[in-house]
Order: structure tokens, then sequence, then C-alpha cells
């Protein structure tokens, strides 16, 4: 046998020597633990959710000790989490770029405490993006966006469901944000009016805390709408802290279901009129008859992809990206990998313009 051979099983062998047994849920455990200092507390209950399906995985295939994870079973869990662990059927790409980015943190930290071999994030493959993956499927027309609104404004003027469609419309924030809004948050008596988003645990959270917050300013028009609301809407009531909300049920603060239950809801174009895409009659449709049934639609939208709607919309505009960045709560760096989708034309007609005007601003000078 090659001498080379023997060192590396050698190295191997001692290797596996060297593992300390460590059961899948005590991992996941000890994981979270370690990153609890370093993410929000929303983001720790993602972590745990997404990983406790990755334990799920291993008590299903009798993997009892973390010791014993092969290349091979993260690939089985690849494929498994892929087609088989979701009710919608077959996860995205860019979703499953997320899971398997965090697998493999997960198992890079398995190593640094002896539980698996070192080499073994190396096998976690996380999947490539294509153009477009993960992005169109995700959008909502900003056309098809506003003949909500219309309608809502026509129909249900100035209820709770028409003001969540315009708060997430008018501040491109994070369903987080809109659920944490006071109405001590408002400021619509000021010639520039704004909302105010704050963290405030454990009753409210956003998503990076204290970096989250900040004023966020609003149209005319939607200020009336939240006047009127307040006025003859919206139920007088505290939560048990104190707090007055702005989005009130009977009992206190609306949940975050019920406000993703809304954007489910009127996205489906025959609730507004617009008759089905998909062929089908709204008394035989599952998706038509009950809100709760609502995401089962193609054509429904979650409430991200309103917020993912504005902020590629406003890239198109021209909106700086610091601009966005401070107002919606994202880093340049995502904006650029995530919310860019304007074509080469968009952005070198873009650059056209806006040299137009530093020309006129220098009275014609090129330099």
């Amino acid at each position: 046998m090659n001498s080379n051979v023997d060192v590396d099983l050698e190295d191997f062998i001692e290797e596996i020597r060297g593992l300390e047994s460590l059961e899948p849920s005590e991992g996941v455990d000890r994981y979270l633990k370690h990153r609890g200092d370093e993410i929000t507390p929303n983001t720790k209950e993602e972590y745990e959710a997404e990983l406790r399906l990755f334990e799920a995985f291993c008590e299903r295939n009798g993997i009892d000790d973390l010791n014993d994870l092969s290349g091979r079973d993260l690939d089985d869990y690849r494929n498994w989490r892929r087609d088989e662990s979701a009710e919608g059927g077959p996860l995205s790409t860019k979703t499953m770029r997320d899971v398997m980015y965090l697998l493999r943190n997960f198992v890079e930290y398995l190593v640094s405490i002896d539980a698996v071999p070192a080499d073994l994030p190396g096998k976690v493959t996380i999947p490539e993006l294509k153009d477009g993956d993960g992005v169109r499927d995700t959008e909502l027309d900003p056309e098809r966006f506003n003949r909500i609104v219309d309608y809502l404004g026509k129909h249900e003027y100035a209820s709770r469901e028409h003001v969540v469609w315009l708060l997430f419309g008018a501040t491109g924030r994070r369903l987080g944000g809109i659920h944490s809004l006071d109405l001590c948050d408002l400021n619509l008596d000021d010639d520039d009016p704004y909302i105010e988003f704050r963290h405030d645990p454990p009753e409210t959270r956003l998503k990076n805390a204290g970096r989250s917050e900040g004023p966020t300013n609003i149209d005319q028009e939607v200020v009336e709408v939240l006047e009127d609301y307040i006025k003859h809407n919206r139920r007088e009531v505290k939560t048990d802290s104190g707090r007055e909300p702005l989005l009130t049920t009977h009992s206190g603060r609306i949940s975050k279901p019920t406000i993703r239950t809304y954007i489910y809801k009127w996205s489906r174009p025959c609730v507004v009129g617009e008759g089905c895409p998909h062929g089908s009659e709204p008394q035989e449709c599952e998706a038509a008859q009950e809100r709760d049934t609502a995401p089962k639609c193609p054509s429904s939208r979650s409430p991200h992809t309103i917020r993912h709607t504005y902020l590629t919309q406003k890239r198109r505009d021209g909106v700086p990206k610091g601009i966005l960045s401070d107002r919606c709560d994202v880093s340049e760096e995502v904006l650029d990998k995530h919310y860019d989708e304007r074509t080469p034309e968009e952005k070198l007609e873009r650059r056209r313009k806006v040299l137009e005007e530093l020309r006129d601003d220098s009275g014609g000078d090129l330099l």
C-alpha cells in the first residue's frame, strides 16, 4: 500500500477516534445557544425551525449520533428537504440556498466541537442560482398592486385590511415592522408626516433589532386613510404591557398570521373583480372558498412579495441605494444581489438621465 495512503488512513482513524458522541437534538440545541448573542430572536426562531427539520430527518433515518453523519446523508437530506418536506411542493432554488447555507454553518460548528470529521462541511453542496431564480417567483406587478389598493379604497376604505396593504406599499417594510406599530409611532400632524419603527421586545421585535429602527416618511394620501381608520374603525384596546397598537382586534394587537392572511386574501384576482387567470370557477376552486385557503391560489402572494416589489421598483426608478437601505432596513449588498432587476438597457437609460441632469446643473460644461 502506498505510504501516503497509509498516512491518510491513520489520520482519518485518529480523527474518528477523537470525535465525541453527540445526539442530533443536542447538537441543534448547542448550536442555537452558541449563536444566541449573534442573531436576533426572530432569526433564532427561523434557524431553530429549519434545524429541527434536519433533526427529524436524522431520526427518520436512524442517525442517533452525529459522529456517523456522512456526505451521503447530507445529500439525502438536501433531496428530501427540497422535494418531500414541504406541503406546498418542491422548494425553490433560492430557498434551498438558504437552507443549505445554514446547514453548512451548523456542520462547521459541529467540527469545532469535535462532533463530525473536519472535511464534512465541504460536502454540503449549495445550489447555484440561475438568472431570475428566486426573483420573478416573488414579484407582484406594481400595476396589479395598485389595482388591489384601489379596490380596497373603494370597497374596504380605511378598514384594517386596507391599512395593512397601504402600510406595506408605502414603507416597503417587513411584516414584523408593520406588526410592531403603535399609535405613538405615527406622526401625522407634521408638514412632513412619518412613521417611526421601534424595536420594543418582548412584545414586538424588528429583524435587526436597533439597527432596524428609524423614521419613514409617508404621503398625505396615506395619512388621510390612517386618520380615518383611527377615527372610525380602530378598536380602542391596549396590550397587557399598556401599549396602544395601531392594528388591533377585539383582543389586542393583530397577529402576524392575520396580517399575512390579508395579503394572501386580497392578492387573489377573483376577489378584486379580475376573474381567474387560471381558468377556475370560484365556486369550484378551493383557494377561492375561504381566506385561509387563499395561499393555494397560484396568483396569491406573501407579504414579502410586496416588499420585494417595492424595492425592485424603487431601484428601477433610480432611488439611490443608500436612501433605500436606510428607509427599508436592507443592506446595499442585498439590494444589489436580490432587488436590482433592471435590464442592461434600463441601467443605461438611467445613467443617461443622470448625466443629462448633471450637465444641465453645470450649465452644459463637460467637466
